[in-house]
């Protein structure tokens, strides 16, 4: 298992930085634009394959997520809100025609707005967040972050970990952990802004690791309850030794937005850097 992990690492990898660096300060970053679009569309195929059974559903939730994500990340300014709640709509309208009872139709149109929004638009912010300045390295310094949190997480977590998170959604994470996750996504974005994104303050590079920390975990512990109202373990098996991408993404899922707005925030940002 770990051997096969660790292969899959080693062919992800390299393809992820090569298309963000390929994208960086280049006009539309269509290497990285594309490679979060087939994401999107893997990610929703395996969220509308959990919840759903018609063909129906599943190709209505696919498009939706499609269009959400396409219209999210190439918008200009904040066109991609009213974009969005086009979308949202457009999954009520979906739910509605048919016979079904009235609350398997309420159930449909929510998971139809949730798998919209949790994939397409979350997955959105990163190719925004890669059109700001020095946007790639920002992509770049997230993602490691939750990756190296969900590392130190695991490690901290077998070592000392006695007291449980949460329980009920899943049960091997500890509090113990997510504390040494936490200070590993805080140590990785300190160490990256010091190599990679000079005159960024250190305080905020922190502020930026503990803020992608937290919502990186709570996005994990987001997914694991999903799959447990599921009844599945995984949400697929397209890596081996990882699951499926959402296992993989779900932290990076929903550090996006947080990360947009430190990146869009930051003090490189507002000199222009």
């Amino acid at each position: 298992m770990l051997l096969q992990r660790i292969a899959t690492a080693v062919v992800l990898i390299p393809l992820l930085v090569a298309s963000i660096l390929s994208s960086g300060g280049r006009p539309g970053g269509w290497p990285f634009l594309l490679l979060c679009g087939v994401a999107a569309a893997l990610c929703a195929h395996e969220w509308f394959r959990m919840f759903f059974r018609g063909t129906r559903d599943r190709a209505g939730g696919f498009a939706l997520v499609l269009l959400v994500f396409l219209s999210v990340s190439l918008s200009p300014g904040f066109f991609g809100v009213p974009a969005l709640l086009v979308c949202v709509l457009l999954a009520v309208f979906h739910a509605l025609p048919g016979s079904a009872d009235p609350a398997e139709k309420a159930r449909t149109a929510a998971m139809l707005c949730l798998g919209a929004v949790y994939v397409g638009g979350l997955l959105a912010t990163y190719p925004r967040t890669l059109f700001l300045p020095r946007g790639e390295h920002w992509v770049l310094m997230g993602i490691l972050a939750v990756a190296a949190g969900d590392t130190m997480a695991y490690f901290t977590g077998r070592a000392i970990g006695r007291t449980k998170l949460a329980p009920a959604v899943s049960p091997n994470k500890t509090v113990e952990g997510a504390l040494g996750g936490l200070l590993g996504s805080v140590a990785c974005c300190v160490l990256y802004a010091h190599g990679f994104l000079p005159g960024m303050p250190a305080w905020y590079a922190a502020l930026t690791g503990a803020a992608v920390g937290v919502f990186g975990q709570a996005g994990d512990l987001f997914e694991s309850l999903l799959k447990r109202a599921a009844g599945v373990k995984d949400s697929g098996t397209i890596f081996p030794g990882h699951g499926g991408i959402l296992d993989r993404v779900d932290g990076i899922l929903a550090a996006g937005p947080v990360l947009y707005l430190l990146a869009a925030m930051s003090p490189l940002a507002r000199v222009g850097a």
